[in-house]
């Protein structure tokens, strides 16, 4: 029952809370849990936690045009800069740091969700996936 933290921290690393799931994960196959579960609960709780940032950029955009102006000139041109860049940012979500804003902009740009969660969470899932077969590889897991 205890993996269920990899999961909360996989969520909450995936948002703008400064949390390392990587090192959690590593923890957990250091302590000889599953590699299979620690690999499902943290891709599980990270995919959910970008999911929770998609969701969140489409509620930011409904708030600030509501209640702090954003005009309708602004989001075309935000669009604009979607269109030309956008989807190709998601490739780059699974990265610490960038990927995580990169998952709330997708929200309020409201890429094709199905689009996102196959790129987004691919790459998440890989992330956890290439950490444990370095792991393996190095003899650590």
């Amino acid at each position: 029952m205890e993996i269920i933290y990899l999961g909360l921290s996989a969520f909450l690393a995936a948002t703008l809370v400064p949390v390392s799931s990587e090192i959690v994960f590593t923890g957990y196959l250091a302590l000889g849990y599953s590699k299979t579960a620690c690999l499902l609960i943290a891709s599980i709780g990270n995919c959910l936690g970008t999911t929770f940032n998609y969701g969140l950029g489409v509620a930011g955009m409904a708030v600030a045009e509501k209640y702090f102006g954003f005009t309708l000139a602004r989001h075309e041109k935000v669009l604009a800069l979607n269109n030309k860049y956008g989807k190709w940012t998601l490739w780059l979500a699974w990265l610490p740091i960038i990927g995580d804003p990169i998952t709330i902009y997708a929200g309020v740009t409201k890429t094709n969700f199905w689009y996102f969660a196959l790129i987004v969470y691919g790459g998440r899932i890989g992330r956890y996936a290439l950490i444990l077969y370095a792991l393996q590889a190095a003899g650590a897991a």
